[in-house]
């Protein structure tokens, strides 16, 4: 009997630890994809950063009621690549780091490494992030229930069953 419960928990912890993995280098490569076609170019760091941000999103968005507004969510999702942006871009500044972007000509930067503009669109960004890691947990780990999304209290996506 024990050893079955054993089993069972180092099994979970596999799987849990394959689906943050399998989510990881998703938020990867999805970060550096979105950078290199705005851009032309991205750095392995932000990939890093795309990771971690997608594993952070998706533990609020397990801990967190599906009724939480999804701009909220944006939100969230949009303060942490900020605050990461912000972290890095102080390193680089300080020599700790290559440069590898300058927001000093965009409106409402600050030092050149966080900007307004990059932050709202961090929000579509985070949204996005957080329909995939979705997405992966229902229909390749199996995760239920089926996710659904409010805006303002009301229903605006549901995803298929299976």
């Amino acid at each position: 009997m024990f050893s079955e419960f054993l089993i069972r928990k180092v099994v979970n912890n596999i799987k849990s630890v394959n689906k943050s993995l399998f989510l990881f280098l998703f938020g990867f490569m999805m970060y550096i994809t979105l950078e290199v076609l705005y851009r032309g170019y991205s750095f392995w760091l932000m990939g890093v950063c795309g990771g971690f941000t997608i594993l952070i999103l998706d533990q609020i968005n397990n801990r967190i009621s599906w009724d939480f507004d999804l701009l909220l969510q944006g939100c969230i999702g949009s303060c942490i690549i900020t605050t990461f942006e912000l972290i890095i871009g102080e390193l680089f500044l300080h020599g700790v780091l290559p440069v590898m972007w300058d927001y000093s000509n965009s409106f409402m930067n600050y030092k050149g490494i966080i900007c307004l503009p990059f932050s709202l669109l961090w929000i579509g960004a985070s949204i996005l992030a957080i329909f995939c890691a979705d997405a992966i947990n229902y229909y390749v780990f199996n995760e239920l229930p089926i996710p659904y999304y409010k805006i303002f209290g009301k229903t605006v996506l549901r995803f298929r069953g299976k």
